[in-house]
């Protein structure tokens, strides 16, 4: 591997779904780095459907337990939804790419965490209505995943992974 490639396939390879978090607020400025990342993220056709709400407040992070059990204590809690009504639609069948551009937008924004010595998970396991509920989002909005953020308790090793050879075909 090149030098100049090191840091971004360390950071790809060093992410991990962090499940416990320090009591610790997130320095606004690497805040900000993360969503940063999260918008320059492609989107289909560039139409950049998504919208983050980030929850901090102690209430709202509270509630947000009745959604889901998987909020880990985080202190941060990045909530990525796309705009239906704007997100790209596939001509021949209608699919709508907002829920992959969302995901692009969360990955974009897990990697530049883990980056900054944060950590994070992909939360796809709650209560859509409830979270629309408690955070006031307008229905134009479909809720794709909860993003929980923080300090990690400790560095963990990351996931086993399958060979390369077991995950693709060439063709």
């Amino acid at each position: 591997m090149k030098d100049k490639d090191k840091g971004f396939f360390e950071t790809i390879q060093q992410r991990f779904s962090c499940r416990e978090f320090k009591d610790k607020n997130i320095d606004r400025n690497d805040l900000n780095k993360i969503l940063e990342a999260g918008r320059c993220a492609p989107t289909a056709v560039n139409l950049q459907p998504q919208r983050v709400y980030i929850v901090e407040k102690i209430e709202k992070l509270e509630a947000l337990k009745e959604a889901t059990r998987f909020t880990f204590d985080a202190k941060t809690i990045l909530v990525v939804c796309h705009n239906k009504e704007v997100s790209w639609h596939r001509h021949n069948d209608g699919k709508d790419h907002g829920i992959i551009d969302s995901s692009i937008v969360a990955t974009h924004m897990m990697l530049a965490a883990t980056a900054l010595g944060l950590g994070s998970t992909y939360v796809c396991s709650f209560k859509e209505d409830l979270v629309r509920k408690l955070l006031d989002i307008p229905a134009m909005f479909e809720v794709n995943c909860l993003l929980p953020l923080g300090y990690p308790v400790c560095i963990q090793q990351p996931n086993t992974r399958k060979k390369l050879e077991e995950t693709i075909e060439y063709k």
